[in-house]
């Protein structure tokens, strides 16, 4: 989703975020817990047998399923060692998948053959993923065994029934660690304000939306630079990840900050293609009766651009 205009709103509330909380379980003598507060156990050496992953000459992954239980816990197998960077919880992702349902082997997603890898934010996606994937390296390829209570519970989600025990072969083919880090290298700018609207924070920090009680409503749209980064220019094939902080004129609505960066594709839009990284942004839009859309003021930090691969 791009981020022009009141897309942007969209874009900040609705980002895909299909976590699914777990149940308690009770660690086997191979179970090791995360590092992360409140993380479920994931067991990396699993002694039970699991299913069997075999690729095609095209690449496309398969799966022969086993006379089994499936695993209580999250398990994840190693089935070909990299030696890159270590993922680090709530990293931004790439990778390439397949997503298989336990009970018959029947592939349910997947992204091997398309040559469009997954990009995501490890904050975003079932608790499986999240910690299956936080600990791996770049260039492993690893099978994750997902028990519903990490993946979508009791819901019928499209082709996975309620209750599925998931099964993933995953290729780690990139992590990015986002901190705050560029924001704080930034320079501020000297920049006016529509009438009756104060921006504060630290850069680095959240900022905070003010509006005066007689601040006009905007009439035309605006992109001003609060500060100006000096990271990569953001172009129009990189994936952005970025802080926001949204108010409906009047008062503010909507921070990311308590929560996870946004990302979206394609450079974001015009606002924030060729700004830099690093940069703070201010985007106002006037009020759009046409959609039904209030006039906004939007705080946009950027944190880092991805080229897509």
């Amino acid at each position: 989703m791009k981020l022009p205009v009141a897309l942007l709103a969209a874009a900040a509330l609705t980002l895909t975020a299909c976590s699914a909380g777990g149940g308690a379980v009770t660690p086997s003598p191979t179970v090791s817990s995360s590092t992360a507060p409140g993380a479920p156990d994931v067991d990396r050496d699993p002694s039970g047998e699991l299913p069997t992953i075999s690729f095609d000459a095209d690449g496309i992954p398969t799966m022969t399923t086993v006379d089994a239980d499936p695993p209580s816990v999250i398990s994840v197998q190693t089935l070909t060692a990299g030696d890159g960077e270590t993922v680090a919880d709530g990293d931004f992702v790439t990778v390439d998948y397949a997503g298989f349902l336990w009970s018959d082997g029947s592939e349910f997603d997947g992204s091997y053959g398309t040559g469009a890898p997954a990009h995501f934010s490890l904050h975003e996606v079932v608790d499986g993923w999240r910690y299956g994937l936080t600990g791996t390296r770049v260039g492993d390829r690893v099978l994750v065994v997902v028990p519903p209570d990490y993946g979508y519970g009791d819901v019928d989600d499209d082709s996975i029934p309620a209750g599925s025990t998931l099964v993933f072969v995953v290729d780690v083919l990139a992590t990015v660690t986002v901190t705050t880090e560029a924001l704080t290298a930034a320079t501020p700018v000297e920049a006016t304000l529509p009438p009756g609207l104060t921006v504060s924070g630290e850069l680095g920090q959240e900022p905070a939306l003010e509006f005066a009680a007689d601040s006009p409503e905007p009439t035309e749209a605006q992109v001003i630079v609060l500060a100006e980064g000096s990271g990569d220019v953001v172009t129009d094939t990189d994936y952005l990840l970025y802080h926001v902080v949204l108010g409906y004129w009047g008062s503010q609505d909507y921070s990311s900050w308590s929560e996870s960066f946004q990302q979206t594709e394609g450079g974001g839009g015009p606002e924030t293609i060729g700004q830099r990284v690093g940069s703070r942004l201010l985007l106002i839009y006037p009020t759009d009766d046409e959609n039904g859309i209030e006039s906004q003021a939007i705080v946009i930090d950027l944190l880092a651009a991805i080229p897509e691969q």
